[in-house]
């Protein structure tokens, strides 16, 4: 009897270990591989990328910037013109991003965020929605 008990919660042990990972669970793990093996990322003289997150509940990408020099002015940020303009060619890249499109499928939320490299303030914040790519 000792045995079959034995036997039984090892294979309730097994059973358990061979738990199928979800595609979000999947996104979460990629995307922490991504910021360990590639974060920080110099995108250019003025953008560094620091992170990139993958909220399973909120089914949600953050990435997170730092902004330095010429781009850590608050006039850049309170110019209206600039801030659509830029906006718009964030979602233009988004939609056609191949590299992206796994996620769009799943129509997750994307996030950037920027921050001063100076002040650690958010300079600037862009929310995506499946509304917004698909259309």
């Amino acid at each position: 009897m000792n045995k079959i008990l034995a036997l039984l919660c090892l294979a309730l042990l097994v059973c358990g270990a061979c738990k199928r990972e979800t595609k979000h669970e999947k996104f979460h793990q990629d995307f922490l591989q991504f910021t360990q093996k590639e974060c920080p990322k110099q995108i250019d003289p003025y953008t560094r990328l620091d992170s990139v997150v993958y909220n399973i509940e909120m089914r949600t990408l953050t990435e997170y910037y730092t902004v330095s020099d010429k781009l850590d002015d608050d006039s850049i940020y309170a110019n209206g013109q600039i801030m659509s303009n830029f906006r718009e060619t964030m979602l233009k890249g988004l939609k056609g991003s191949i590299q992206l499109k796994q996620y769009k499928d799943e129509g997750i939320t994307f996030r950037y965020e920027y921050r001063s490299i100076t002040t650690g303030e958010v300079k600037l914040e862009l929310s995506f929605t499946k509304e917004d790519y698909e259309n």
